[in-house]
């Protein structure tokens, strides 16, 4: 599993195919911490301006160390994932896919400004 900090602007984070130029998904109406469409997930985490965000990206299944905040399936038709800030400007990670279509799970350490994001990619 791979391990690495942030400091995201907005304070949200944005998981899609590299080179997806698809909408962000609108805020959560029911105010829960991640937002996704058919082609992006979005996660509400801990500002940048009050910190840094440790993030985990691994394969496999859940491993239950976190809160379960998302758990589908988005279109990745360039075959490469990226996690990024929200506008695009700083990618932090991309890995291949072998797929056209990704199924992922995202858990928080705690559901308002999370501060550990692990996501596993199926």
């Amino acid at each position: 599993m791979e391990e690495f900090l942030v400091n995201a602007p907005w304070g949200l984070l944005k998981i899609e195919s590299v080179g997806s130029q698809g909408d962000i998904p609108d805020e959560d109406p029911n105010g829960r911490p991640v937002s996704a469409n058919e082609g992006c997930v979005a996660v509400a985490v801990l500002h940048g301006d009050f910190g840094s965000v440790r993030v985990r990206v691994g394969r496999g299944e859940r491993e239950g160390c976190g809160i379960l905040a998302f758990e589908g399936v988005i279109a990745c038709p360039s075959r490469m994932i990226e996690i990024s800030d929200i506008v695009g400007d700083n990618s932090y990670i991309q890995l291949p896919v072998e797929a056209d279509s990704v199924a992922l799970t995202v858990e928080l350490d705690k559901l308002e400004m999370a501060e550990i994001v692990t996501v596993k990619i199926k």
